[in-house]
């Protein structure tokens, strides 16, 4: 009797932890929903201050990994396969490295790469943006063996061309700062510009996030530190994982990734980046 007295009390224990648990993860959810009030008022704020959001929100958010990243090492030949099109170079080796054809250089210094073919001129006279995304993306995964998999993130026209940019991916999520600017002009690309690290793993535990709504708020009070009257144009809104460390990144670093909002405006090529661990702008150096 006693036993089956202790094993009633048991399972009674754990009816009513598993009453506790759903209360409380029934809550969590709760939390991290943006109600229609909210989205309401965010639209309603952000108007007043001039900005315009051309982008539905997401209301959902979700805890989110650090992830960890170094700054990787290539191959001659995997280079010259995936960016020169299996042309032999000339290497030479110091504070950067230079790889060399007739008519082609690719410069590496630490997590950053530039790319130019001088045979291509520089122009836009006919080029629409869909030709230019198509060629973009075809030197995008001639690339991918090295870079892994990745996501078409922005276009932009320029004077020169346009520039169409990639994010690479990792377990379903874009990494921001795995980042490649291609430019191209009526005869082709001209030039690549990308920073990239090697993604090794990611922290055993999650941490909460800010949510779009006051990812926005903190844009909107960064936004109206200029000295304009100028009126801004949200055409998009992701979260993403972007490198946090500045200055130069070199061989054997190790690096953390956090997750960020980005928030693109119509009328300008670099994003705005919050952090949304600690929902501050983040400064990053900008070519």
């Amino acid at each position: 009797m006693e036993w089956a007295g202790a094993k009633r009390f048991v399972i009674v224990l754990l009816l009513i932890l598993n009453i506790i648990l759903a209360g409380l993860n029934i809550q969590q959810k709760r939390d991290n929903t943006m109600t229609s009030a909210q989205e309401k008022a965010i639209f309603e704020v952000l108007s007043q201050n001039g900005i315009t959001l051309y982008t539905d929100l997401n209301i959902d958010t979700k805890p989110m990994y650090r992830l960890e990243a170094k700054v990787p090492s290539y191959s001659k030949e995997d280079l010259e396969a995936a960016i020169f099109d299996g042309e032999k170079t000339k290497v030479s080796v110091g504070t950067k490295t230079v790889y060399k054809t007739e008519n082609e250089i690719l410069t590496l210094e630490g997590d950053k790469g530039t790319f130019v073919d001088k045979t291509v001129e520089k122009g836009l006279i006919n080029l629409n943006k869909e030709a230019a995304i198509k060629l973009a993306e075809h030197k995008m995964q001639q690339m991918e063996p090295i870079f892994g998999e990745y996501e078409l993130c922005y276009s932009f026209k320029e004077e020169d061309g346009w520039r169409i940019d990639f994010c690479s991916i990792y377990k379903d999520e874009v990494v921001f700062s795995n980042h490649f600017s291609f430019f191209v002009s009526d005869q082709g690309i001209y030039q690549l510009d990308f920073t990239y690290c090697e993604i090794t793993g990611m922290t055993q535990e999650k941490k909460e996030i800010c949510m779009e709504d006051e990812a926005l708020m903190t844009f909107m009070q960064e936004w109206n530190k200029r000295d304009s009257a100028e009126d801004a144009a949200i055409q998009k809104l992701e979260i993403g994982y972007d490198l946090m460390e500045q200055g130069q990144a070199v061989m054997g670093t190790g690096l953390f990734l956090e997750p960020c909002y980005r928030i693109y405006l119509m009328e300008e090529s670099e994003p705005y980046l919050v952090n949304a661990y600690t929902c501050q702008i983040v400064k990053k150096d900008v070519k």
